[in-house]
């Protein structure tokens, strides 16, 4: 007697051969589709994160040092001799700042806070194509100087660096203008402008600094007299200066 088989056979039958090369195919690309969606939203996320700590670390390098700055200044002592200058000679390159005499500012060593002089200057920078670095040169006398302007290197560090852009102005007060030299000056400048940029990015950043003191002894002032920047430290006159040159608040953020 022949049975022909039942429906429920044949669709055990069917089970039992399993998945078709096709279906197999068709949900391993279903799952390497999702598996790169979860892996392209978890590296957005920690692309933007990473963007954001280092955007973080930014903005509170340059905080830092216009604070450093701003708190160097404007405790400066009256016997600080102040330079910049172009020209190039023994005691400071083209287009650097020195301060001697003075407190140091920028120390991280004893040896380097007694340095008798400092100097700020523009180098090429060796990480960043087409870019400068601001270093803060530590300078010491040499242990056989030939004359007593003669500096030689005590320690460096780079303070901002992918510079696309640096300079400083300083305002004379008795000129009444905004000058970029500052060469056997008898009395301080007024306040001291700075204007920089990053090669990251196209923002100009701006500050202005208010100078307490330097190129003056206390014995070259008559009795009684004041010295020319004699406002108060941290303040700046309302509206414009003599002369029509106006000069913004200092703030803890710049940028134009």
């Amino acid at each position: 007697m022949y049975t022909h088989p039942t429906a429920r056979t044949s669709d055990v039958g069917r089970w039992e051969r399993g998945f078709t090369l096709i279906e197999i195919i068709v949900g391993m690309a279903l799952l390497v589709i999702v598996i790169g969606g979860v892996y392209g939203v978890a590296n957005g996320a920690l692309a933007v994160g990473k963007a954001m700590t280092d955007r973080r670390l930014f903005e509170t390098r340059i905080m830092n040092f216009v604070s450093a700055w701003r708190e160097y200044l404007e405790t400066l002592p009256p016997e600080t001799r102040i330079t910049v200058g172009e020209k190039p000679s023994r005691k400071f390159g083209k287009g650097s700042l020195l301060f001697e005499n003075g407190s140091v500012p920028f120390a991280w060593t004893r040896a380097v806070k007694l340095a008798p002089a400092v100097e700020f200057k523009m180098v090429r920078s060796k990480t960043v194509p087409r870019a400068s670095d601001l270093m803060v040169i530590h300078l010491r006398k040499p242990e056989r100087a030939t004359s007593p302007d003669e500096y030689e290197v005590l320690a460096q560090m780079p303070l901002l660096e992918g510079l696309s852009e640096f300079s400083w102005q300083f305002f004379d007060a008795e000129k009444k203008k905004w000058v970029t030299l500052w060469e056997d000056q008898p009395h301080p400048p007024l306040y001291m402008r700075l204007l920089f940029g990053f090669v990251s990015e196209p923002k100009t950043y701006e500050y202005t600094f208010w100078f307490s003191g330097g190129n003056q002894t206390n014995d070259a002032l008559p009795p009684g007299a004041q010295p020319v920047n004699g406002n108060a430290p941290g303040t700046v006159p309302g509206g414009n200066l003599p002369g029509g040159v106006s000069v913004p608040t200092p703030q803890a953020g710049g940028g134009s």
